[in-house]
């Protein structure tokens, strides 16, 4: 009720400050002009060079207010009335661009790989004994059951077949058969 009270009052001193004519007749309260007339503000011209903006305009009349250019009103940008913090906007920040990244494709699901090793012999007994060629350098690789090379690991050694182990991938090598052609 009070805030109300105050913007009638702001509003009747403003009106008296733009009327010549006195209060009472401004607000219909007296005989005298028509109280419906309120003199207008001026166009305001918002991008007038700098060079006229420095020079103070010409009062007009009406409101004293009107003759303040709006350059030399910079409080209103600096803290805003209608903003919480009574702090000015942040300044607009462009859009970092999208960039999209495409991810390696996964690796294909291996399927279970063979030793670049070829039996040539066979020891079986309680320790058994095998002879290989390794593929990759042609050069002999002798293992005992447990050891292991590239990886692959002895597992068991029987008469003609030997079995190796890598991780979850399990070979079984043969030597070849002796048949005649």
């Amino acid at each position: 009720m009070i805030r109300a009270r105050s913007l009638v009052g702001l509003a009747l001193a403003a009106v008296a400050f733009a009327a010549p004519a006195p209060l009472t007749a401004a607000t219909g309260l007296g005989g005298g002009p028509d109280p419906r007339v309120v003199p207008r503000p001026p166009v305001v011209d918002l991008d007038k060079k700098m060079s006229q903006a420095t020079s103070p305009p010409a009062p007009q009349a009406g409101n004293p207010l009107w003759g303040v250019p709006l350059s030399s009103l910079t409080v209103t940008r600096e803290r805003p009335i209608f903003s919480a913090s009574r702090r000015p906007p942040a300044p607009p920040v462009a859009a970092r661009p999208v960039v999209q990244v495409r991810a390696a494709p996964p690796p294909a699901p291996r399927g279970p790989q063979r030793p670049q090793l070829s039996l040539v012999g066979t020891v079986a007994g309680a320790e058994g004994i095998a002879v290989f060629i390794d593929q990759s350098s042609q050069s002999i690789v002798r293992l005992r059951t447990g050891e292991g090379h590239d990886g692959w690991v002895l597992r068991t050694v029987g008469p003609r077949e030997v079995t190796l182990q890598n991780d979850r991938d399990t070979a079984i090598l043969a030597l070849p058969s002796l048949q005649p052609k």
